[in-house]
């Protein structure tokens, strides 16, 4: 079997880039100055599509706290005692509010 040789010498010794020099000053790593920058073009997408989705949060108007729809008096029966729908559609955080209460209050939510 015969070894290939390679052209680069064993025992010569290079530094690598970026490394320290003989007299201890560090050298900066080499860049290619002719290398086009690298652009994330699924984060600029993404942030295009959030801002689509939510709006300008800029120009939407402070809203005004409305009352609740479910009343402070209200059951969990009665809400399931009827078929009805309810007059007007009741925002999720209110009813994550209401669910967690009664809940609690029932010793199922710790």
């Amino acid at each position: 079997m015969e070894k290939s040789v390679s052209n680069s010498q064993p025992h010569e010794k290079k530094p690598p880039v970026g490394s320290t020099s003989a007299n201890g000053e560090k050298k900066p790593m080499e860049k290619d100055v002719n290398a086009p920058a690298f652009i994330n073009q699924a984060a600029i997408t993404w942030h295009q599509r959030r801002t689509e989705w939510i709006g300008d949060q800029s120009k939407k108007s402070q809203r005004v706290p409305k009352d609740p729809v479910i009343s402070w008096s209200t059951t969990y029966d009665d809400l399931l005692s009827t078929n009805e729908p309810f007059p007007q559609p009741i925002p999720l955080p209110e009813m994550v509010d209401f669910l967690v209460d009664i809940w609690s209050e029932e010793g199922l939510y710790d």
